[in-house]
């Protein structure tokens, strides 16, 4: 069995940041309703040339991919795990920033199998926050990160420029 890793690029998010260089984009939720309707029928098609290989990783990155309804991440991980073989012990991440997640939306990408989280701090000074073009605070980052670590996650890491 060989092994396999799997990159999904959600490009939705709340606001570019001025530094990114990402294809991400805001986007209206019919948007995003076919994007990731579209994604699913990818994985799953995709899914035929990989019948030897065990999914080690999957990186949910973008963009923000919390920007985007909870319930697609969820049907995205649903449909790897009836497409493809993933190991037990898989890690799977998720990219989320402060402002874009809630108590209940964590519960539910916890619940969803996600066991590591990547959360785009980037500055813990509030001007430079503003000056990058993101949307939370360096106290709505403590917040989440509290949340994050309440909740369970014990995988966890901070971007920070």
């Amino acid at each position: 069995m060989k092994d396999l890793s799997i990159y999904i690029h959600v490009p939705f998010c709340i606001r570019k940041c001025s530094y990114c260089d990402f294809l991400s984009f805001p986007s209206d939720e019919q948007t995003q309703n076919r994007y990731m309707s579209a994604l699913l029928k990818e994985l799953k098609k995709e899914a035929q040339k990989y019948d030897g290989y065990c999914v080690q990783t999957i990186f949910i990155g973008g963009g923000t991919p919390s920007a985007v309804e909870p319930k697609w991440i969820t049907r995205v991980l649903s449909c790897i795990r009836g497409s493809y073989r993933l190991a037990a012990d898989a890690e799977i991440t998720m990219e989320m920033n402060p402002g874009t997640v809630s108590e209940e939306s964590l519960r539910m990408y916890r619940a969803a199998g996600i066991n590591r989280v990547s959360m785009g701090l980037q500055s813990a000074d509030d001007r430079e926050l503003a000056l990058l073009g993101r949307i939370h605070s360096f106290q709505d980052f403590l917040t989440t990160y509290q949340c994050v670590c309440r909740l369970g996650f014990t995988n966890v890491n901070v971007d920070i420029m």
